[in-house]
């Protein structure tokens, strides 16, 4: 192998067991860093620390890279030690060697220098590198889920070193799962911004969260609690949904309340200058009654149902912060949350059937119903149907007696999608379990689902698929 080589990034080595279950321990131990609030760079550490143990190197660095001003910067806690030669890589190895033609874009190579001293890559930095004991290099590009280079894992070797298949495969997987992270704590950044520009009703609950959150950050020992601070999360996302619904519900009826009572307005105006003129009709004197009858009725209306709208909002809002009891029409409460999904559905050309008998009113926690059937319909849109088809969602559900006499309600929902093989539906249920990694799968949705069933309704989840039959779940609890 010459001492500088650029590597394809699509290997296909299978890892070795061990090194594969140090890999994920890794990988997971970052995701619960952030997860417990912790800054990104604590768990980009983690990963760093892996991959430098793993290929027994003298440092495993990420470099992010800006492509509005070209710029590059370390990323993780390294020894203070090497703070100058990383200087001089950023100011002049990087920019030199991984920068591509339109000088604004990394290049999507591998760059492998075996041997630093025979590189001309390294021409400018060879007594720096052979100061600081550093023998080779592997350099390898971050890719996004949107195919951008964002960065660089640059690896440091005290000796000079080949890389084998699998030490290549080990250190793809760890870019993925750097990719990973970082788009995770984007998305997380840009959730926080939008849950910040809630209307002012949510205001003090958000201020209450914030205080729940930073006790519980203090607190949390168990994956119990991570858990639970989860669901308070995808319930504010809910809520968020919710509220872009509203506002795009009510704009129709109250744009049409007002133009009746700008119509009513100028009418009006219109047969009041006549009276003064003496010249009003009795026949237009009898319009104008017309007019402002059907004005009114109008109104009233539209208005009528905006106040629905906001009674609805108000409901579900409260049942997603909400652990009572309460009676409700389980036919109407779906056609309720699928009016808070519209916004985030409205792009989707999917099709929803409900088969529900219009008096199956009960019990329950209605707040856990909607986050199971919020988190089961946004399963199937962002998973089970390829981009530009045509879905059927079923949503059934029925009363059943048990043998103590007991009544439960069983939920069936369908989707026609891609389906799922029998090893995913026996791991779909484990925390951080997701074949969707690289689009921003964090394999939490399903988890959540399976304790809320379990641990709120007090019933059981079952699901039956296979690839290319769809999916079927079937939920049953107690009322």
């Amino acid at each position: 192998m010459h001492s500088l080589q650029l590597v394809s990034h699509n290997l296909d080595t299978k890892i070795h067991p061990i090194n594969q279950k140090r890999l994920d321990h890794a990988r997971l131990a970052a995701m619960e860093e952030i997860l417990n609030g912790g800054l990104l760079e604590q768990g980009v550490t983690k990963i760093a620390y892996c991959l430098e143990n793993m290929l027994e190197a003298s440092l495993c660095q990420l470099i992010l890279y800006a492509s509005h001003n070209q710029s590059f910067r370390p990323m993780g806690t390294t020894s203070s030690h090497f703070n100058s030669f990383l200087r001089d890589c950023i100011a002049d190895y990087f920019p030199q060697n991984h920068i591509d033609v339109d000088g604004q874009s990394l290049k999507k190579t591998m760059l492998i220098s075996a041997n630093i001293n025979q590189s001309e890559a390294w021409s400018s930095l060879k007594q720096c590198a052979t100061e600081q004991g550093i023998g080779a290099n592997w350099t390898l590009p971050i890719v996004s889920s949107a195919g951008v280079v964002i960065g660089l894992i640059s690896i440091f070797f005290s000796n000079t070193k080949i890389p084998t298949n699998e030490n290549l495969a080990i250190i793809q997987q760890g870019a993925r799962t750097l990719a990973a992270l970082i788009s995770h704590a984007k998305s997380k950044t840009m959730e926080l911004r939008k849950h910040l520009s809630l209307h002012q009703q949510l205001e003090a609950r958000q201020n209450t969260l914030n205080d729940s959150n930073g006790l519980l950050k203090k607190a949390l020992t168990q994956r119990t609690e991570v858990q639970s601070q989860l669901i308070e999360l995808e319930n504010m996302a809910a809520l968020g949904t919710m509220m872009s619904s509203l506002t795009h519900e009510m704009n129709t009826p109250i744009g049409v309340a007002i133009t009746a009572a700008s119509f009513l307005h100028d009418v009006q105006q219109l047969v009041l200058k006549k009276l003064q003129d003496e010249q009003l009709k009795k026949s237009e004197l009898v319009s104008y009654f017309n007019d402002a009858a059907e004005a009114s009725i109008i109104i009233e209306r539209n208005l009528s149902r905006a106040n629905e709208l906001i009674k609805t909002f108000k409901q579900l809002s409260i049942d997603q912060h909400s652990q009572d009891l309460r009676s409700f029409n389980l036919c109407e409460y779906v056609f309720e949350v699928l009016l808070s999904l519209k916004p985030r559905l409205k792009a989707t050309p999917h099709k929803f059937c409900i088969d529900i008998p219009a008096d199956l009113t009960f019990s329950s926690n209605a707040g856990a119903i909607s986050q199971l059937l919020i988190n089961l319909i946004m399963n199937s849109a962002q998973h089970a149907f390829p981009k530009g088809t045509l879905g059927q969602i079923i949503i059934k559900a029925r009363t059943t007696k048990q043998k103590n006499n007991q009544q439960n309600v069983q939920i069936d929902y369908y989707d026609n999608g891609l389906g799922m093989s029998k090893d995913t539906i026996e791991n779909i249920y484990k925390p951080f379990f997701t074949l969707a990694r690289e689009s921003g799968g964090s394999g939490l949705g399903m988890h959540i689902c399976n304790n809320i069933i379990m641990k709120v309704l007090r019933g059981n989840i079952d699901c039956q698929s296979a690839l290319g039959k769809g999916v079927h779940f079937s939920l049953n609890f107690p009322v």
